[in-house]
């Protein structure tokens, strides 16, 4: 158990407060000047808060009891009951609200049997006192929760897209190297130059998949990416190594001024798009690749020549759709015609 340097400063700050004022107080009140049971009963009510954040109940029972002797005793009114104001706020912003709400009726009972006015006063009194610090109490603590869950959907979020980079960079890249290993055990008896040409591109594509894997978990440890941001530049690239692989690919790329995070989630879904034709098409279906801007939006347009049929969607669609609802966009798929994806995602103003 740990005891915190703010609970220690608020301990100070009550017992001198609670020594100095009572002074006072009595002499208000008429009564006689504390002795040493009564100072040390306020030193108790104070340092009963030095437990507040991580006993709270404990520094209700200790502020409580020294109280309700002090009251007891017949010592006067004043700042020890400050000590129970603070008392009554802890439990309710370290404490569950049902202990709180207890806590909180406990004391007011424990105030009732000294208290010299009559029963209205004492409620009005509990009122202000005592629920308005457990109401407090609540609130900040209610406040505190929502940041933190804030802060966890925001991590939950960026694991997400953490994987679905990985998702893509890893898949995409195995799906171009079995398809180059197809092609290399084909032609190798027949033709060991393009067998050749195959482990080339098997060779480029895996370190560039353990590149961009690497830099994804640089990303994660929080150390800087080791491979510069992808972006609509590098499409061209990407329907090289389609072709390499064995499917023809179009593209028609417009020069777009984009942010980083557009570019990178289009790349993205022209990559998915493309290595799901390259998984489950059959041989002789091209694909073509369009990325423009029309009418305030960029509109990205990735079909094939494949028989129309049923699908599933699956983790690479849903990937996709994601990204360009996240830019505040949206994604369609169609097999009316072969297979089409397009996403229309919103200009940047």
């Amino acid at each position: 158990m740990r005891i915190k340097w703010q609970d220690v400063a608020l301990t100070v700050a009550l017992l001198l407060f609670g020594l100095a004022g009572t002074r006072f107080a009595a002499r208000l009140q008429g009564a006689e000047a504390l002795d040493v049971t009564g100072y040390l009963l306020i030193t108790a009510a104070a340092c009963g808060l030095l437990f507040r954040s991580v006993r709270p109940l404990w520094t209700v029972a200790v502020t409580t009891a020294a109280i309700a002797v002090y009251l007891a005793l017949g010592y006067p009114f004043g700042p020890v009951l400050v000590s129970g104001v603070a008392a009554m706020y802890a439990v309710a912003v370290h404490a569950r609200i049902e202990p709180a709400a207890a806590s909180a009726l406990l004391y007011a009972l424990a105030i009732l049997p000294w208290w010299k006015d009559s029963v209205t006063s004492w409620i009005t009194w509990s009122a202000g006192w005592i629920l308005l610090p457990v109401v407090a109490g609540v609130l900040v603590k209610l406040r505190r929760k929502s940041v933190v869950d804030v802060r966890e959907r925001v991590v939950i979020s960026e694991r997400l897209r953490l994987a679905q980079e990985v998702h893509d960079v890893v898949g995409h890249g195995l799906s171009v190297i079995a398809m180059q290993a197809g092609v290399a055990l084909y032609v190798l008896d027949k033709d060991p130059a393009k067998a050749r040409a195959s482990l080339e591109a098997i060779r480029e594509t895996s370190k560039e998949a353990l590149e961009g894997l690497r830099s994804e978990l640089d990303t994660l440890r929080g150390s800087a990416p080791l491979t510069p941001a992808i972006s609509l530049a590098d499409l061209p690239a990407l329907a090289a190594r389609m072709r390499e692989a064995g499917l023809e690919v179009s593209a028609e790329v417009d020069e777009v001024d984009l942010p980083g995070s557009h570019q990178q989630a289009v790349y993205r879904i022209v990559q998915e798009s493309l290595t799901n034709v390259l998984r489950h098409s059959s041989p002789g279906v091209t694909a073509s690749v369009k990325v423009y801007a029309v009418r305030g939006e960029l509109v990205v347009h990735v079909t094939d020549t494949g028989t129309p049929g049923s699908y599933t969607e699956g983790h690479g669609i849903s990937g996709m759709r994601s990204r360009a609802e996240a830019l505040g966009g949206t994604l369609e798929v169609d097999a009316a015609n072969g297979f089409a994806v397009i996403a229309r995602i919103p200009l940047p103003s």
